[in-house]
């Protein structure tokens, strides 16, 4: 005998529930060919123009920047053109200084003897066209160096027996330099 329990036999016929009588089946409508494509066309039309907006806006400001700092490297040269002009400008001014103290005369300083005392740079009585082309002019009550930098700028010195002063300019000779009357060159 085993444990198991049962209830009896089934019965033949089944209880009255009732089912629901399935709806009948709707052929499908075919599907019109390329919907799909389309859709994806669509999708990607999206995408392709939203990546080339993001990628303008990223080389927008790239080349911002570019900019930027190809006007940062810009001014930088101009300064060191001024530099370059500035330093020589020094150098005359201490054979300047040293020819005085040998002549006790600012008339006996040309070219010539500037040329004697700091051969770096070219002396000249006529305008300066660079950074190592001094224009010399001198008078017995002073001597006015001009020296012209590569951006255009023209560096006054004026000697005198009150002292030196400095300038800036567009005529570019030792006249021109002989009315400066700051005590520093502009920054």
């Amino acid at each position: 005998m085993d444990d198991s329990y049962t209830f009896g036999t089934r019965a033949r016929r089944s209880v009255g529930v009732k089912r629901r009588p399935k709806a009948p089946r709707v052929a499908a409508r075919p599907a019109r060919p390329g919907n799909g494509r389309v859709l994806w066309l669509v999708v990607g039309g999206i995408v392709a123009v939203v990546a080339i907006a993001g990628f303008m806006f990223l080389t927008k400001h790239g080349g911002e920047q570019v900019a930027a700092s190809e006007r940062t490297a810009v001014s930088q040269i101009g300064t060191a053109d001024d530099v370059q002009a500035k330093m020589t400008a020094q150098q005359t001014a201490a054979a300047v200084q040293q020819l005085y103290a040998e002549k006790g005369s600012y008339g006996a300083i040309s070219p010539s003897a500037l040329r004697g005392v700091e051969p770096a740079a070219d002396y000249t009585g006529g305008p300066s066209t660079g950074p190592s082309v001094v224009s010399v002019r001198s008078s017995s009550s002073g001597v006015g160096l001009a020296v012209r930098s590569a951006s255009g700028t023209c560096f006054f010195e004026h000697f005198a027996t009150g002292g030196v002063t400095y300038g800036t300019g567009t005529t570019c000779t030792g006249d021109a330099a002989m009315s400066a009357t700051a005590r520093s060159w502009p920054a």
